[in-house]
């Protein structure tokens, strides 16, 4: 519907007396925020170079950021980091807290961790909590300072109390691994809860955790749902997972494959793995979802990728099948390999079956004996049992009735 010329012309003069009442440094911060006003960055940075010439020591800030992020303008670091500075020199603490993470990354200025640590200890004495939760994080993880626990956590219990949730998730872990701190587990569950209540996804993930093993606290799965939902929903891959495990296996609520599915999916194209291979599988099996072997595919070579040997194996299974695909013994081999070169029992004995017969691969008894050993290691039955006749017929190893009677016999026990 097209507005009469009145109600335009009345907005217009509205917007038109509210900046020109408001100081320069208003007048900046309306156009940079669009707050009443069409956000227009270059209208809010005339506004705060007037209100910098005046000595506004924020508007100075706003220069910086606006230089900094080229918002509106090209980006100038050199102007940026001078007013970063300027504004510095006037006591402001964002000021100095931006210069410390400017000399941290290295970014503008050549990395330096001294002033870094300087600016963010002039920006914290002010009570700057970004500050403070730099401080604590350098200290704790030891960068450009010794490490050292003990001065982490006062940094971040000032952080945490000011409501900064990355101090309050590091505090619970420190109080949980005894990090600086003897090991109080359930004074991290009460971080994590402060946490959770600001909507943090790791806060939230933690305490779904301890309150689905009753660690710290009581033991309650209702809550623990609510609290993985939420931060699945925020994109936590692990909640995410352990969502569709709940809904897979019926933990605390009817199974439902549909809802295991959506949350796997969302966790598996996070590059989480196990979800990776779950989702595959409930494609291959159709568990709340149309069959696919395509898509199943897909996400067991994501997986695969990653070097998982049970994706890797799954793969080498569906093409030595030929189930879900026309049978390519090439790819058996290959998926087969990767996943017995890492270890994986039943990949190995696939293997060596392979070797055995000749399937895909020459035979060759020296390497099916090779990978029957892996795997009779690992206390495999059935390459026990066949090593044992490969001794006993010496194909691939040298004649050892008795090796080979042990063998056969080891295959039996229980």
């Amino acid at each position: 519907m097209k507005q009469s010329s009145s109600t335009v012309v009345t907005e217009e003069v509205s917007e038109r007396d509210t900046v020109e009442s408001s100081s320069p440094m208003d007048k900046g911060l309306m156009y940079f925020k669009g707050d009443g006003v069409p956000q227009n960055y270059s209208k809010a940075r005339d506004f705060f170079e007037k209100a910098a010439a005046g000595g506004n020591v924020q508007a100075i800030l706003y220069l910086a950021l606006i230089y900094y992020d080229g918002l509106d303008t090209d980006q100038d670091d050199k102007k940026a980091l001078a007013f970063f500075e300027e504004a510095a020199k006037r006591g402001n603490a964002k000021a100095m807290f931006a210069l410390g993470r400017i000399n941290l990354a290295g970014h503008v200025v050549e990395q330096n961790y001294g002033k870094a640590r300087e600016y963010f200890e002039q920006s914290a004495r002010q009570g700057e909590v970004d500050a403070l939760l730099n401080l604590g994080m350098m200290y704790y993880e030891g960068v450009g300072v010794e490490q050292n626990f003990s001065k982490a956590r006062v940094y971040l219990e000032q952080a945490a109390q000011k409501g900064a949730t990355e101090a309050q998730n590091s505090l619970a872990y420190m109080y949980i691994h005894a990090k600086g701190v003897e090991q109080d587990i359930e004074k991290a569950r009460q971080y994590y809860a402060l946490s959770a209540r600001q909507g943090n996804m790791e806060g939230e993930y933690h305490l779904a955790l301890m309150y689905w093993d009753g660690t710290g606290g009581e033991q309650d799965r209702f809550k623990a749902r609510g609290y993985f939902e939420k931060a699945a929903y925020q994109g936590e891959a692990e909640a995410q997972y352990f969502m569709g495990n709940i809904y897979y296996h019926g933990q605390g609520t009817a199974i439902d494959y549909k809802r295991a599915a959506y949350f796997y999916e969302k966790a598996a194209r996070q590059q989480h793995i196990s979800a990776q291979n779950m989702i595959a599988y409930m494609y291959c099996e159709g568990q709340g979802i149309s069959k696919d072997y395509k898509l199943a595919i897909y996400w067991y070579k994501q997986a695969a990728l990653q070097n998982d040997v049970q994706a890797q194996y799954s793969l080498g299974y569906i093409y030595l099948t030929g189930h879900i695909v026309q049978i390519d013994l090439e790819k058996a081999y290959e998926y087969f390999y990767k996943a017995a070169q890492n270890g994986y029992v039943l990949a190995q004995f696939n293997l060596a079956i392979m070797y055995y017969k000749g399937d895909g691969v020459p035979q060759d008894f020296l390497q099916a004996a090779e990978w029957f050993q892996k795997a009779d290691a690992q206390g495999h039955k059935k390459s026990s049992f066949i090593l044992g006749k490969m001794y006993l017929e010496g194909q691939g190893v040298p004649h050892d009735h008795d090796k080979g009677m042990a063998l056969i016999a080891k295959s039996e026990t229980d």
